[in-house]
C-alpha cells in the first residue's frame, strides 16, 4: 500500500519514519521531496571496471556550495546524496525517483537503485545523477532533486537493511561495493 500525505505524517509522528532536516512542505500528496546534499563523486574515466575482480574506477570528490555549483555536462554521470538523513522502520520502504521538472531538462536521478529498504537508519540516500539532455545543468546544494513514494509492507521485514546491508557504513555518498555479485557455483 502506498502512503498518502496523511499516512506519511502519521508515520513521522509515531517514529516509523524519520527525516532530518524535515520540512513540512516536502510532503506531497503521495510522497516526499528530497534535496541535494553537498557531496558528489565523479568517476574518473580511463579504467575498465571488472566486477568479478572488484576493480573500481577512481572517483573525484566534489563539494558544491551556493556560490560553487557543479556543472553536469551532457552525457556526464555523478553520484550524489540527499541532504536529508532518513530512518525507515521495519514496515516502511521507499521508491525514490527523479522529479519531472528536472527530467524535462534531461536530468535523470536514480537510474537503478530506486528502493530504500526497511531498516535504513539515520543515513542519507545515494543518488545516481546523469545528464541526458543537450545542455549543461548546474547542481546546487539544497535544490529539490528527488521524490519518494512511501509504501507499507503487509508485515514487518525480518531483515533490516542496516543490520547486514553492504552500504550500511556509508554515511554520505560512496563508491560501489562489490560483494557477493555472482551466483555461487
Amino acid at each position: 500500500m502506498m502512503l498518502s500525505d496523511q499516512d506519511i505524517r502519521t508515520a513521522l509522528k509515531n517514529g516509523e519514519l524519520s527525516i532530518t532536516p524535515f520540512l513540512e512542505t516536502s510532503i506531497r500528496g503521495v510522497g516526499i521531496t528530497f534535496h541535494l546534499g553537498p557531496d558528489l563523486l565523479r568517476p574518473i574515466a580511463g579504467m575498465v571496471v571488472d566486477i568479478k575482480k572488484g576493480t573500481l574506477p577512481e572517483y573525484e570528490q566534489i563539494t558544491i556550495g551556493d556560490e560553487k555549483p557543479f556543472q553536469l555536462d551532457p552525457q556526464q554521470f555523478v553520484l550524489g546524496h540527499t541532504l536529508e538523513k532518513v530512518t525507515v522502520g521495519p514496515q516502511i520502504g521507499f521508491f525514490i525517483e527523479g522529479r519531472s521538472t528536472l527530467g524535462r531538462i534531461g536530468l535523470t536521478v536514480v537510474k537503478t537503485a530506486m528502493i530504500v529498504q526497511p531498516g535504513h537508519r539515520e543515513r542519507v540516500i545515494t543518488l545516481e545523477l546523469a545528464n541526458h539532455g543537450p545542455n549543461p545543468i548546474l547542481l546546487y546544494p539544497k535544490m529539490k532533486i528527488a521524490k519518494a513514494a512511501v509504501f507499507r509492507l503487509n508485515s514487518p521485514t525480518t531483515r533490516a537493511y542496516d543490520d547486514t546491508g553492504k552500504y550500511r557504513d556509508q554515511s554520505t555518498v560512496g563508491p560501489p561495493v562489490f560483494a557477493n555479485e555472482f551466483m555461487p557455483d
